[in-house]
C-alpha cells in the first residue's frame, strides 16, 4: 500500500482477505477504480462491494480504463474523497490509477511540481503521467 495522504491509501488489487484484514484495521472507505473483466479471476465490483458493505465499510466505484485516466474522472475521485469517512483505501490492478486520479482531483490546488513530488515520496514512478501534471 502507498500513503498519499493522512487519510488515503491506495492498493493493488484487493483479496477478500485483505478487505477483512483492513476492515479489521478500521478502514472506513474503500474506492474501487478498476473496471469489471479487466483481467481473468478478478472479482467483480458487485461482489466487492458487498463484502465491503457487510464489514461495515462504504464502498464507491469509480471505473477507469488503465492509461486513460481523465481530468474529469480526477474531479469525480475528488468528490468522492470529500465525502467518503476516513480511513480510505482505493484500488486498481497497481494502485498506480488510483494515484493519478488522487493528483488530478488536487490539480487546482496544488502545482504539478508538488503532486509530483508527493506522488514520489508514495513511490510512484510515472514519467509520462509526470509530464502531464507538470506540462
Amino acid at each position: 500500500m502507498r500513503q498519499l495522504s493522512e487519510h488515503l491509501r491506495t492498493a493493488a488489487q484487493l483479496s477478500s482477505d485483505e478487505v477483512k484484514a483492513l476492515a479489521a484495521q478500521g478502514v472506513k472507505t474503500l474506492i474501487c477504480n478498476r473496471p469489471d473483466g479487466e483481467e481473468e479471476g478478478q472479482p467483480s465490483a458487485e461482489s466487492m462491494r458487498t463484502l465491503v458493505e457487510s464489514l461495515g465499510m462504504n464502498w464507491y466505484f469509480l471505473p477507469v480504463v488503465s492509461g486513460q485516466v481523465m481530468d474529469e474522472q480526477g474531479d469525480a475521485f475528488g468528490e468522492i474523497l470529500a465525502k467518503a469517512e476516513a480511513p480510505v483505501v482505493a484500488y486498481c490492478r497497481t494502485g498506480a490509477r488510483c494515484g493519478c486520479l488522487w493528483a488530478l482531483s488536487l490539480r487546482h490546488e496544488r502545482s504539478g511540481e508538488r503532486l509530483v513530488e508527493a506522488l514520489k515520496l508514495a513511490g510512484y514512478d510515472m514519467p509520462d503521467f509526470f509530464k502531464r501534471l507538470q506540462g
